[in-house]
C-alpha cells in the first residue's frame, strides 16, 4: 500500500528488554489481543483496553427479564384488585422502563468502548 493512501502513515519504534517483551505479550493475552500494533495503539492513546464478555451482559439481561416478568405478573394482579394500588403500579412500571433504558445504555456504551 502506498504511504500516501494510509490512514496511519507515521511509524513509531521503541526497544524493550526480554522481560518487558514477555510482560507485554502476557498483557496482550489477558486483553485477548493478538496484534501488537493494535495493543500498543490502544494503550498509547487510551491508556486502557476494554475487553467485553457479551455472555455476562446477556446473563444480566436475562436476569432482568426474569424479574420483569415477575413484576408484570404482580402488576396484573394489582390491576385486577382495584385502583387502591394504581399509583404504586405505575411507579413500578416506570422504574422497570428506567431499568431497561439503563441496561440498553450500558450495552451501547460498552460496545462503543470495545470498538475504540
Amino acid at each position: 500500500m502506498e504511504k500516501e493512501n494510509r490512514k496511519r502513515d507515521i511509524q513509531l519504534v521503541f526497544r524493550v528488554t526480554e522481560d518487558e517483551k514477555r510482560l507485554i505479550r502476557e498483557k496482550m493475552r489477558l486483553a485477548d489481543m493478538t496484534h501488537f500494533r493494535e495493543y500498543a495503539r490502544q494503550m498509547a492513546t487510551k491508556g486502557y483496553i476494554v475487553n467485553i464478555d457479551p455472555t455476562e451482559m446477556k446473563n444480566f439481561a436475562a436476569e432482568l427479564q426474569a424479574i420483569d416478568v415477575n413484576i408484570k405478573q404482580i402488576l396484573r394482579h394489582v390491576d385486577r384488585v382495584g385502583a387502591a394500588y394504581a399509583a404504586d403500579a405505575e411507579d413500578i412500571r416506570a422504574r422497570m422502563v428506567e431499568n431497561w433504558d439503563m441496561v440498553r445504555g450500558l450495552l451501547r456504551e460498552s460496545l462503543k468502548l470495545g470498538r475504540k
